[in-house]
């Protein structure tokens, strides 16, 4: 007997629409050709972080900064000046200087008897240097003119010496890099860290201020010559210093510095080709650690002010046309061109505000204390900050460091 057939149920059709319902939800919303395909799920768009990179320091910038974070004002300004001194060995009076005032380095000067008995002697001279570094906080730049030729003040110890214009006749730069060589190895000898020399004027005066003191009357000879000699000297451990910027070279014998302001009234283009082609060179092939500004009125550069005193020469030309980031030295502050018109504190003061990084000049105690309280006067009245000291420092303090000085 077959089972009878089961008939659907009209009260079961809205249970039936309501499942069908719930189905087509279940199996996602159909695309727009009808097919009920479930949408392929977009991965959220996360943006990676963004890393900004820590800027890579210098370790020996770090460290430098590190030193000038634990320094006084007092010991900042100490170390943008250099002294001379009266009197042979380590006198008392610098001792002071170096002690209480803090300062930056010291010249050594014949005719200030600094080598005189009991200190003519190669190891009373390197003796004195010792304690010197002792008694300083941060070690001394101790310096000296040594050129050769007529200006040769370690002839004391090492007897007479070529002259910048003997090395260029030779006709062999390698001279010029042997003579820059032998002066290094007798200067570390001494204890003495800073050349204040090659010359890099070109000679064109009649009669030349300058004379034998310079290499030649071409550009690129002067260039040659110096830059060998440059190498000579700081691949064997010790500063050059190229001097006399901008140029003294067109000077003649009535001219001299050390006695009045002169004036050079050559055209741009001729500094350009001339007085400043050397230092051009020098900068970019031979870095040399120093560069001594001098006390002439350069009037296609500055018509007012000495360029040692000028920020349009300083930081203008130096700094930022020729690129130079080494450590700038001023000429002898005491120079009449100079002392005629501004006492020492005040020079100084123009001098770093120029882009100078060390002042030379004071000789005693009381000089420096003039000095230093300019330098306080300018910080309180805003001609100078404490963040312009700190830029001379750190260039003072990285090349220190670079050539051994500190430890």
């Amino acid at each position: 007997m077959h089972k009878p057939v089961r008939r659907f149920s009209v009260r079961m059709l809205p249970v039936l629409c309501c499942l069908l319902v719930l189905l087509a939800g279940c199996s996602g919303v159909g695309d727009a050709s009808g097919n009920n395909q479930a949408p392929t799920p977009s991965p959220e768009t996360t943006k990676a972080p963004q890393i900004t990179p820590t800027p890579t320091v210098d370790p020996n910038v770090a460290r430098v900064r590190e030193i000038i974070k634990g320094m006084s004002i007092d010991e900042k300004i100490g170390q943008l000046i250099i002294v001379e001194y009266i009197g042979a060995g380590y006198t008392p009076e610098l001792q002071y200087m170096v002690t209480k005032q803090h300062v930056g380095g010291y010249l050594y000067q014949e005719v200030n008897h600094n080598f005189d008995a009991p200190n003519n002697t190669i190891q009373a001279v390197s003796q004195m240097a010792e304690q010197v570094n002792k008694d300083a906080k941060i070690p001394l730049l101790s310096t000296i003119d040594e050129e050769g030729g007529l200006v040769n003040k370690l002839s004391t110890f090492y007897g007479a010496k070529p002259s910048a214009r003997d090395m260029a006749q030779s006709g062999d730069p390698e001279t010029a890099f042997q003579e820059g060589s032998k002066m290094a190895k007798e200067m570390l000898q001494l204890g003495i860290y800073g050349n204040l020399a090659p010359v890099v004027d070109v000679e064109s005066g009649s009669p030349p201020l300058l004379a034998s003191r310079t290499f030649s009357s071409d550009p690129a000879a002067v260039a040659t010559y110096a830059g060998r000699f440059v190498d000579g000297l700081q691949q064997n451990g010790v500063i050059a210093t190229l001097k006399h910027f901008p140029g003294l070279g067109s000077l003649t014998t009535s001219d001299d510095p050390h006695e009045t302001l002169p004036t050079v009234n050559r055209s741009l283009d001729d500094l350009q080709k001339i007085d400043l082609a050397p230092y051009k060179e020098l900068i970019a092939k031979h870095k040399p650690a120093m560069i001594m500004t001098t006390n002439v009125v350069t009037t296609a550069l500055d018509p007012e002010l000495p360029a040692e005193l000028s920020p349009k020469v300083v930081d203008g030309v130096l700094r930022k046309q020729l690129g130079y980031d080494g450590v700038v030295i001023t000429d002898g502050l005491y120079m009449k061109g100079i002392s005629n018109r501004w006492n020492i504190g005040e020079a100084s003061v123009l001098a770093i505000i120029a882009g100078n990084d060390l002042v030379e000049g004071p000789f005693t105690s009381d000089q420096v204390a003039s000095v230093i309280s300019a330098f306080k006067e300018a910080l309180q009245t805003g001609r100078l900050t404490e963040q312009r000291l700190d830029q001379s420092l750190e260039r003072i303090l990285l090349m220190k460091l670079r050539f051994n000085m500190l430890h």
